[in-house]
């Protein structure tokens, strides 16, 4: 585990990063969080409820990240409400109790939040938006995982103090190899891609564009975001030594044409 640590410069993690804020107070953090993650979570469980299978719904990307946003928000909400509960001479010292291995998975997580929930409203609505007839429930569905879901992104992005890693997409694009395995069982269990532009029959047009999307994705996570660390901090991370003062104050301030989205 210390490799993967190491190498992934997990070390450098901190975690009132996710709780407070430049901008405005955790309290008002975590209001805004829970509006939003409240939002979010009716828009899945829509989702769920339409969905004709689990194997239909498993096998879009867009159900997945969005699952993967949810997840987020809910561990974020949670996380700023037990943050706020805590005196606030004890705040400190409460972020750095329990398994440093919650941060490391949550500022992961954080990681592909803003960047595919960019990525995913770019290729619908370029590549895969065209030819449905939606009911206006199915308008709602669509915009809130293809495009409201940017916004949320956007939010988080502006909004907390966490920073992008760029040795961190290495871990998206694992997971975008492990989506186009699924692709590939899919393609052999149901006979079709999930998405057009997957069909390798196509055969350079398929690379070419898988290409494309991983350096958006690399790219994003090296240097698209607001807040990217570069520089060597041995002294920071989850056991650093950190003042009373930065940890307590965040700032002043393809189914089916019926009704569902089709990616």
């Amino acid at each position: 585990m210390s490799f993967i640590t190491k190498h992934l410069k997990l070390d450098h993690f901190e975690p009132d990063r996710i709780v407070t804020s430049n901008l405005v107070r955790p309290l008002t953090l975590a209001i805004l969080r829970g509006l939003i993650c409240l939002y979010t979570l009716i828009v899945i469980v829509s989702v769920w409820v339409t969905a004709e299978s689990a194997s239909e719904y498993l096998k879009f990307f867009t159900n997945l990240t969005y699952f993967g946003l949810v997840v987020y928000l809910v561990c974020s909400t949670i996380w700023s409400v037990n943050y706020l509960r805590q005196p606030t001479s004890s705040r400190a010292a409460w972020l750095k109790s329990g398994s440093p291995w919650w941060g490391y998975l949550h500022w992961l997580l954080y990681s592909t939040v803003v960047t595919y929930h960019f990525i995913v409203p770019i290729v619908y609505w370029t590549m895969l938006s065209t030819g449905a007839t939606l009911t206006s429930f199915g308008h709602w569905q669509n915009y809130s995982v293809h495009a409201i879901d940017g916004v949320f992104a956007l939010f988080e992005l502006i909004f907390n103090r966490h920073f992008l890693q760029p040795v961190h997409s290495v871990v998206l694009a694992f997971v975008m190899m492990l989506y186009m395995c699924l692709t590939f069982v899919v393609k052999q269990t149901k006979g079709t891609w999930v998405y057009p532009f997957l069909d390798w029959d196509q055969g350079v047009i398929c690379v070419a564009g898988m290409g494309l999307e991983a350096e958006r994705e690399a790219g994003f996570g090296a240097s698209g975001g607001r807040r990217v660390q570069l520089e060597e901090n041995v002294d920071g991370g989850y056991y650093g030594n950190q003042s009373e003062s930065k940890l307590e104050e965040g700032g002043d301030g393809a189914h089916d044409l019926k009704g569902m989205q089709t990616y």
